[in-house]
């Protein structure tokens, strides 16, 4: 049992590695105010669209506003993490660690499946 525990504690610090690299890409993503997301939402309004940066169009409700800008923020945070996603793919230490983990993943299967097989044996 406790090379199992072993095997999974290493599991959990190997995905945690991971998931630190990928958190550093997405915050190397993250773009400051005025960046190209409020510039697209400018040209957005300059194509005669509602937006975020234009005053709302006739009969339009608060309530649907909201929702668009919600959506439309919405939008960009997912098109980050995307982004962030792919450089954090292409990212060699990004890839080692990967490996890392997976191979961790394997190794505690095998053990948990090992200690299994040994206390079906001994009944």
């Amino acid at each position: 049992m406790a090379e199992s525990k072993a095997a999974w504690d290493q599991v959990g610090q190997e995905f945690r590695a991971l998931g630190r690299k990928v958190k550093q890409h997405y915050e190397e993503q993250s773009r400051p105010e005025g960046s190209e997301a409020s510039l697209r939402g400018s040209l957005v309004d300059q194509e005669g669209r509602e937006g975020t940066t234009a005053p709302p169009a006739e009969g339009a409700s608060a309530d649907r506003r909201k929702v668009d800008d919600a959506l439309q923020k919405l939008t960009e945070s997912l098109d980050q993490a995307f982004s962030a996603l792919g450089d954090a793919v292409r990212d060699p230490q990004v890839g080692e660690q990967t490996k890392k983990a997976a191979s961790s993943l394997s190794d505690a299967l095998n053990a948990t499946f090992a200690e299994a097989s040994e206390r079906f044996r001994k009944k």
